[in-house]
């Protein structure tokens, strides 16, 4: 199965690279029981051929990356207190405790008066 990732704000996209301000919960994904920082310190910066092409990063937009690009071994450099110290991180460990839940279909379609009762 195949579906993108939103992971936080792009920050930067280079020729290459993107670099994206990570939510608190994909930064728990990458450094497990690391301590808490201030929200909107810590950074990724990944190659951007792991982004999705139907979503491709655009400036101070959410990032979203394909699910089966990170089911490979993929690194990135995690800047955890946002300081331009990087730690490299396994990129497949933001697909920790995600199980997508299947769409709900379609929705029947008319107003109030197109009910049929059920059989009695």
């Amino acid at each position: 199965m195949t579906y993108d990732i939103g992971i936080g704000r792009c920050m930067e996209i280079g020729e290459d690279t993107v670099v994206v301000k990570l939510e608190s919960v994909m930064v728990e994904r990458l450094s497990p029981g690391y301590p808490w920082q201030r929200p909107g310190t810590t950074t990724l910066r990944f190659k951007r051929d792991l982004c999705s092409a139907a979503r491709p990063p655009q400036p101070d937009r959410e990032v979203f990356v394909d699910r089966a690009a990170l089911s490979r071994k993929t690194m990135g450099a995690l800047d955890l207190a946002g300081n331009g110290k990087t730690i490299s991180v396994d990129l497949r460990a933001l697909l920790n405790n995600l199980d997508p839940q299947p769409s709900a279909g379609p929705q029947p379609k008319g107003g109030q008066g197109s009910r049929k009762s059920a059989p009695r």
